[in-house]
């Protein structure tokens, strides 16, 4: 084996992630033994930990939420107004729309990080739709609505500090 320090290499091909080790010049992710890796270190551990089995599970997680999301947003589409299915469907997209262009984003952000450019733009793509539906489609039809002062209130009064008292007078 080689003195220089062997180097852990992540790499796309066709949709799935390859991890190899190599002991020689310049390997095939473009990692050179002798200087370290080719792009920024935070973008290759990003790239790394997406490219593992807990990194692909999380990532697998967060898109099966953002695929239930864009269902629900279906189905508040073609529903009726004013129905129950509606109500429902919509308080569902409203309540996992936030988590899913989260999802999204570190989604993008690691298929960035490999060099895999169709998969960031087909997410940038569901991201950029699942913004414009969440944000342009008002709906009054969600339990949602109205709950956005109250929660603020409730937060407001969990956030403020205790009342002070006077300390007992001896």
């Amino acid at each position: 084996m080689d003195s220089r320090m062997t180097r852990l290499q992540c790499k796309m091909s066709g949709g799935t992630a390859h991890a190899s080790v190599n002991h020689s010049g310049r390997g095939s992710a473009g990692v050179r033994n002798d200087r370290g890796p080719a792009m920024n270190t935070g973008l290759y551990a990003v790239a790394l930990f997406g490219h593992s089995l807990p990194g692909l599970l999380l990532l697998s997680l967060g898109q099966a939420i953002v695929v239930v999301c864009v269902c629900f947003d279906m189905v508040r589409t073609v529903s009726v107004p004013r129905s129950r299915r509606r109500y429902i469907a919509n308080t569902v997209f409203r309540t996992l729309a936030l988590p899913s262009i989260i999802c999204m984003s570190l989604v993008v952000l690691v298929h960035a990080a490999s060099g895999a450019w169709e998969q960031v733009a087909a997410g940038v793509f569901v991201l950029v739709a699942v913004i414009f539906r969440w944000h342009h489609d008002a709906d009054e039809d969600s339990w949602w609505t109205g709950k956005g002062k109250a929660l603020g209130r409730w937060l407001r009064g969990k956030l403020a500090a205790p009342p002070a008292t006077a300390p007992a007078a001896a």
